[in-house]
């Protein structure tokens, strides 16, 4: 039953999202109402969702443990989370609301950041949202790690200001993203990359080498072994639960078709980032790609260490947007020769493939959609939960 509840649910939230952000794109007075039914949609989805991720019933405990708390001092001096978001508990505590509260607010924070993030670029959103769920990034990652996505999505909104060269408010936002997320103080720095120039990385050819050679040494298990080191030299990070986890994951990272396809889809977007970059023209982008390739890099680099991976992510998070780019840029062109309709025949073949891994997988890796108001089907949620914790 939750295979098909899980089918039904992702599918049709990407059907409903990606066609109200189409219609969000006219000039009509409605146009902007459009535009804020995909941000209900996920918010409703989402917010209400029960089990959906490893780390929700971490969160869960968390806000019910905030009623230990007399006042938001107290909380913020006893509890490991940053202010930004004890701050979220203790209002909805305050509110006294029900824990599925929280998620909605959480939920709309990340999407209505993601939106506006990309409002002036309205034609690449239907591509986001598609990008978004259908990689299974949404599941596995976005509605996960909530506290280091919140910050991911305000550093995704503050790119506005890199490009615009507006220090000021890029700061103001990195202030907010380290309020949700302390591994933000990377992003302080990053402001001075790119002023004066709106993309650093132009030769496709080394970037695509490197990209390779990463990759390669991602398999080496001496690699491994030496960047694994490196979580106990971050647990401050508040991660130190998580652990087993990382070793679990590293053991289990083997190569598989959807590895191979993502390598390919990565090396494709490298290889055609020159004539993305001509055809959408856009500062934003540029950034966006740098971020990209920086991340993929490292991510297969750092493949060893999960505390690696979670600091890294204001960079390779960026590739289900990226993605999305080149989605569009495929789609528009597809029709100019057979090159482009293969190129685009396997970024499709790799979305699809990654989905149905994922809903194939979906009660193995707490992704199968269950709402909090089926408190019949709670407790079968709960017995998956334990069941990937067993393993």
């Amino acid at each position: 039953m939750l295979y098909i509840q899980s089918i039904i649910v992702y599918t049709l939230l990407t059907f409903f999202m990606c066609y109200c952000a189409k219609l969000s794109q006219g000039a009509s007075s409605k146009a902007h109402l459009w535009g804020w039914i995909p941000i209900i949609l996920f918010t409703l989805v989402f917010g209400l969702r029960y089990g959906v991720g490893i780390d929700y019933n971490n969160y869960a405990y968390a806000y019910d443990q905030t009623e230990s708390y007399a006042s938001f001092r107290e909380l913020i001096e006893n509890e490991r989370y940053e202010i930004g978001f004890s701050l979220i508990l203790y209002i909805c505590h305050f509110l006294n609301a029900p824990v599925w509260c929280l998620f909605t607010i959480v939920a709309f924070i990340q999407i209505v950041l993601l939106y506006n993030a990309f409002k002036k670029e309205k034609d690449i959103l239907v591509y986001i949202y598609a990008t978004l769920i259908l990689t299974g990034f949404c599941m596995y990652s976005f509605m996960n790690i909530m506290r280091h996505e919140l910050a991911f999505c305000v550093f995704l909104f503050s790119l506005q200001y890199i490009r615009d060269n507006k220090l000021a408010k890029y700061w103001l936002c990195a202030l907010l993203a380290l309020s949700f997320h302390h591994s933000a103080l990377i992003i302080f720095p990053l402001y001075f990359i790119w002023i004066k120039r709106k993309g650093i990385l132009n030769m496709p050819l080394v970037e695509a080498i490197a990209v390779i050679l990463c990759f390669i040494t991602s398999f080496f298990s001496q690699w491994q072994d030496i960047m694994h080191l490196f979580d106990n030299l971050i647990v401050m990070l508040g991660y130190e639960n998580y652990i087993e986890a990382a070793d679990e994951m590293t053991a289990n990272s083997v190569i598989g078709v959807t590895r191979i396809l993502n390598l390919i889809v990565n090396l494709l977007i490298v290889a055609n980032s020159k004539k993305i970059k001509d055809y959408f023209n856009s500062d934003l982008f540029n950034i966006l790609y740098d971020l990209f390739v920086v991340g993929i890099c490292l991510g297969y680099i750092f493949m060893g260490s999960m505390m690696l991976q979670r600091i890294i992510v204001y960079f390779n998070h960026t590739q289900f947007i990226v993605l999305a780019y080149m989605l569009c840029y495929l789609y528009e062109t597809r029709k100019q020769n057979y090159a482009q309709l293969i190129k685009y025949a396997v970024v499709v073949l790799f979305i699809f493939i990654s989905y149905s891994s994922f809903l194939y997988h979906c009660e193995d890796n707490t992704g199968a959609y269950v709402s909090y108001f089926q408190t019949d089907l709670h407790q079968t949620k709960d017995n998956l939960r334990e069941a990937v914790f067993d393993k």
